[in-house]
């Protein structure tokens, strides 16, 4: 198979066809980038961009232009977010309280709220690097560019479903264990080395090996204001809320945060880099949790298979899962930046054992 065909959405179907692939040629980013991408115009507005993201479960959109000659493609400008749009509506636009800024939110151009020069990758950027890119900028999708051109995109998806795959070799090699073929498909997979699949396997079995464990969190008492404070202290897009035992109550995330913070009019400078700009006596800030929190909350306990956990995230289409002991004691918490700290250390992993 000539390299520049390879993807890893292939990976399985040859390796099952007998063929020669090998686990590290997954190592770039065109190995995982996802290639058909739709988007959106400048021209196109925050209603449209909105309807666009339910009807495909997206949270990203890369945006386009068109230049003025007939025979050029359009050019990528930059990315909207789900951030950026929920911070232009409040939780019951397009529903009978509507506000009357919500209706003029839902006619702005994309133009007003679009991320321009974000941060990007090429086909050929390193899986790792391109990770370390969006766990140190806080960021789910990075476009893959060549030439300014846009070509693909990876998104937080993407890396879920990487470790799924990975589960599904795991599981073969599982059972081919005592039989004469496991020898040749661990060598194919692992660059003949006899340490990368135990290795991977060790360190990434249950969700306590990934879990973050120190988690700031807030009784259902607290304001949105404290919420404000403990991400932007922390760096942090979900809070977790107990009540007085430390047992789970709900959980609130930077997106319903912005859902109720007050229309933001886009201006002149970086709407991105404002987005939870609000002044300290705006009565927004003062809502009590106990309205406003998710309690329908998805945890899983610490022993909880690792594979699991990723395939939950990924179904469900959640980015975080609170981890609790049997008596719902929160203990700590996985997120997908958690995860793809995990794929660095996989690949870490790799790099070592062929050497």
């Amino acid at each position: 198979m000539p390299e520049e065909q390879f993807r890893l959405v292939d990976l399985i179907d040859d390796l099952a066809a007998g063929k020669d692939v090998f686990f590290k040629l997954v190592n770039r980013v065109k190995d995982v980038m996802t290639k058909d991408v739709k988007t959106l115009t400048l021209d196109g507005t925050i209603e449209k961009c909105l309807k666009f993201m339910e009807e495909n479960h997206v949270r990203h959109i890369p945006v386009v232009d068109s230049p003025t000659g007939n025979d050029e493609n359009p050019y990528f400008v930059g990315i909207v977010s789900q951030r950026d749009v929920f911070r232009q509506i409040s939780p019951y636009a397009g529903k009978l309280g509507q506000t009357d800024s919500d209706s003029r939110a839902m006619k702005q151009p994309l133009l007003q709220i679009v991320t321009r020069n974000p941060k990007s990758v090429s086909p050929e950027t390193p899986i790792q690097e391109m990770i370390s890119i969006m766990v140190d900028n806080h960021i789910n999708m990075v476009p893959v560019l060549v030439e300014q051109n846009l070509v693909g995109i990876v998104t937080s998806t993407d890396i879920l479903k990487l470790f799924i795959r990975l589960d599904k070799i795991r599981h073969i090699c599982s059972k081919l264990e005592g039989t004469g073929q496991r020898r040749h498909f661990v060598d194919l997979l692992s660059g003949n080395s006899d340490e990368m699949i135990p290795a991977l396997s060790t360190v990434l079995q249950t969700v306590g090996d990934i879990m973050t464990e120190r988690v700031d969190c807030l009784d259902e008492e607290e304001s949105l204001a404290k919420v404000l404070e403990v991400m932007h202290k922390d760096k942090i897009r979900h809070v977790p809320i107990v009540d007085a035992q430390q047992r789970l109550v709900g959980i609130i995330s930077d997106r319903d945060v912005l859902r109720y913070l007050p229309f933001l009019r886009p201006g002149a400078d970086a709407f991105h880099d404002r987005l939870f700009d609000v002044a300290p006596n705006n009565a927004a800030i003062k809502q009590v949790l106990h309205d406003i929190i998710k309690r329908d909350v998805v945890c899983v306990l610490p022993s909880c298979d690792f594979y699991t956990a990723v395939r939950m995230l990924y179904e469900k289409n959640i980015s975080c899962l609170p981890v609790t002991d049997e008596g719902k004691k929160l203990v700590g918490i996985v997120t997908v930046t958690d995860v793809m700290r995990g794929l660095l250390a996989a690949y870490g992993l790799f790099e070592k054992s062929v050497v």
